[in-house]
């Protein structure tokens, strides 16, 4: 059913936004009178896709550490002995955040109304079906606040390793980006000045001058034609990856790829094997915990490789056997698996083979950076070298300085 956003206003004129899955307009409106609201505007448009407002900070998205710290506050409530209503009441006034407190405001109304939690939460895109998921685990065995407690830590831990992964990165980009900037400069400002000091000398030029005058006469005098290639690249590039068969050959290509492919393998196991275990552990029966992984697996080339392990295992394959036959994972991560199958304690293996990996991945970032970040400096230095050694060979020749 479509998702429809609404902008109502209560009996005391405060402004209310949501969003509401229902079959037609007609029934949004009857929801919204039903809970004592009269709707302002209803639209299958997201309100923040609208307006340019949405890309300013502080708009009504919730983010990564907004959903964390309301997990964790949440679960510290509930296992306080505080009833479920009363908890997110608490949280909602006390948030700042605008969007946060929307969403608290109508997940509170829901579950006045007598919704239960992964219901009312089911409502706004923010929760994924992973959360929901935990959380209707929860529910149902009666250990909400621990299923909670779970999904914050899993969050936390996830977020984490992400944050470490593109922390790493940062300082080989800004390298890289400063040294081309460094030799883009010389070409545009130095190298012309020399230029004309070698028409007035009116001597022969080695190749590698010639070569360097060439290229900083070009940029000078067709950079827009560069710029205008370079966009142009950039947007048929983009294009092709907006594509289902472009964005299948990039995540594959990043599962392939030398050096990084094996790093990308890695991670991806980690991440499924997290999320599986936590699932496991909170009561989510294997099925049902197989498909909402595998539908929430970012990769689209391995998540086809999957498309068929729910059903293998609805037949009775063992689960890494059919992970085996995708050829995507670690050969331990599959050993821990099978051992956790035959031990009964699959959840606790998945969680221990997802620690491992996700240390494995931290010493591998840490080799790669250890390589990459000396062969930048190496590139950057042999290129600069190439520069000032063409520019002052001529200069050296005139002298006739022998070596």
């Amino acid at each position: 059913m479509p998702i429809f956003y609404y902008r109502a206003t209560d009996a005391a004129g405060k402004i209310i936004t949501g969003n509401l899955e229902s079959r037609d307009e007609r029934a949004v409106v009857q929801h919204l009178h039903e809970g004592g609201l009269i709707p302002l505007s209803i639209s299958l448009e997201e309100p923040e896709a609208r307006s340019w407002k949405a890309l300013l900070p502080g708009r009504r998205r919730i983010s990564r550490t907004e959903l964390i710290h309301f997990t964790n506050e949440l679960a510290v409530l509930l296992q306080a002995g505080l009833p479920l209503d009363r908890s997110l009441k608490i949280l909602r006034d006390i948030t700042k955040r605008p969007g946060l407190k929307a969403a608290l405001d109508q997940v509170y109304r829901d579950i006045q109304a007598g919704k239960s939690l992964s219901e009312a939460l089911a409502r706004h895109r923010a929760f994924s079906p992973f959360y929901l998921s935990l959380v209707e685990a929860g529910e149902a065995g009666g250990f909400l606040e621990i299923a909670l407690q779970r999904l914050g830590d899993y969050l936390k831990a996830v977020g984490e390793f992400r944050h470490h992964l593109l922390t790493s990165l940062i300082y080989p980009m800004v390298l890289a980006g400063v040294g081309g900037l460094s030799i883009i400069l010389m070409l545009l400002l130095v190298v012309p000045r020399f230029e004309l000091f070698f028409k007035e000398m009116g001597q022969s030029l080695f190749w590698s001058t010639r070569m360097l005058l060439g290229l900083s006469t070009l940029l000078r005098r067709f950079w827009w034609v560069g710029l205008l290639l370079t966009a142009l690249a950039v947007l048929v590039v983009y294009r092709y990856f907006q594509t289902s068969h472009g964005r299948l050959a990039l995540d594959r290509w990043r599962l392939k790829a030398p050096l990084f492919g094996e790093l990308t393998r890695n991670v991806a196991a980690s991440f499924f094997a997290k999320t599986l275990g936590t699932l496991l552990k909170s009561g989510v029966p294997l099925v049902g915990a197989l498909e909402v992984v595998v539908a929430s697996v970012g990769n689209r080339y391995l998540a086809r490789s999957l498309d068929t392990v729910v059903e293998d295992v609805k037949k009775g394959q063992s689960l890494s056997g059919r992970l085996r036959k995708s050829a995507m994972f670690p050969d331990l991560f599959l050993e821990m698996i099978a051992v956790g199958e035959e031990t009964g304690q699959l959840a606790d293996m998945l969680i221990k083979a997802s620690d491992s990996l996700e240390s494995e991945a931290r010493i591998k970032v840490r080799r790669l950076l250890a390589i990459l970040e000396p062969a930048l400096i190496l590139i950057m230095a042999l290129v600069v070298a190439f520069v000032i050694v063409s520019l002052l060979l001529p200069i050296l020749n005139l002298y006739e300085i022998q070596f």
